[in-house]
């Protein structure tokens, strides 16, 4: 009976290393940067009048796709399901995360989980830069 306790544990420990591997380790490559056209492919610059628009002020989070990021290079969800989707449940359940946490809450949490007051193993999300770990915290502050 030992026996079948100690194996019992033994798989828990070694499904939670697994998904905590998971959860904090770095396999992505660097984008390459896209390589000019050749002289004869480029556009010659037209003769148009410049339009009076003012920029847009966009910071680099608001134009990264956070769900790519909770489910891809951040591995988000390989501990916590999203609504339905996700295999593991190791972490909660993020899908209402936002009714709870507002966007500056869920950054600090990605930036250090503990040092929040959650009594986690969750790993700083290390896989991501700062301006993605932003956008992944108010694409989750959204969901409520």
């Amino acid at each position: 009976m030992k026996n079948f306790k100690l194996i019992g544990i033994a798989a828990i420990l070694g499904v939670s290393m697994v998904a905590l591997t998971a959860c904090s380790s770095s396999s992505s490559k660097p984008a390459e940067a896209p390589k000019p056209a050749p002289a004869a492919e480029q556009k010659a610059p037209e003769n148009k009048a410049p339009e009076n628009k003012a920029p847009e002020a966009k910071s680099a989070a608001a134009s990264l796709d956070a769900k790519a990021l909770y489910t891809g290079k951040g591995a988000c969800i390989t501990c916590h399901k999203l609504g339905t989707e996700g295999a593991l449940e190791v972490g909660p359940n993020l899908d209402k995360v936002g009714a709870k946490y507002n966007e500056e809450k869920i950054y600090k949490i990605l930036v250090n989980p503990v040092g929040e007051g959650l009594q986690a193993t969750m790993p700083a999300a290390t896989t991501l830069s700062d301006d993605e770990k932003k956008a992944v915290a108010k694409f989750l502050a959204e969901r409520k």
